[in-house]
This record gives structure tokens, C-alpha cells and sequence, in this order.
């Protein structure tokens, strides 16, 4: 099983809020409810508060990127969730 991975926020003259890495199962539960309700309301996996953001900026069949956004603590991150190789000869 891949291991999912979080990126550094660029850094520039705007502190963002980094995911810590401990916090990563809570992410990663984050983006799975996400996932299978898009429309209902996310809780951020560092303050908890309601209305994570969530956008899928996936490069599939390669890695899921996820970048992460909460206006209540400040979270600006991307989780990489790499993918394994594609299967030579399909699923025949």
C-alpha cells in the first residue's frame, strides 16, 4: 500500500499554516469523507472546525494531490497520496 506524503507549503512573504504529521490520518479521513460526500461540510484535520476545503488537483494514474484550505486556523497544504505503477497487461 502507497504511503501518503504532504508537501511544504511554498514559502514567500505568507505564513501558511503547514499540516503537521501527526495530523495526517486525520487529513487523510478528511479527504475520504470528501470524497464520498462532496457537498457536505469537511472538518479540518488540525482545529476541527467545519468547511475544510478540499480540491483534487490529482495527476492520476500516477499520485492524488489534494491541497487543503481552512480559513478558521489558516491550513494552506497538499497531501500526496502516490499511486502504484500501472499493471502491465491490464486486468485481463
Amino acid at each position: 500500500m502507497s504511503r501518503a506524503t504532504r508537501s511544504s507549503p511554498s514559502k514567500g512573504t505568507d505564513v501558511a499554516k503547514a499540516l503537521p504529521p501527526e495530523r495526517m490520518p486525520r487529513a487523510l479521513a478528511a479527504i475520504t469523507a470528501w470524497r464520498t460526500a462532496p457537498d457536505a461540510p469537511v472538518s479540518c484535520p488540525v482545529c476541527g472546525a467545519l468547511g475544510l476545503t478540499v480540491i483534487d488537483q490529482s495527476a492520476r494514474p500516477y499520485a492524488e494531490w489534494y491541497q487543503l484550505s481552512c480559513t478558521a486556523c489558516g491550513l494552506q497544504d497538499m497531501v500526496n497520496i502516490p499511486l502504484g505503477p500501472p499493471v502491465a497487461g491490464g486486468l485481463d
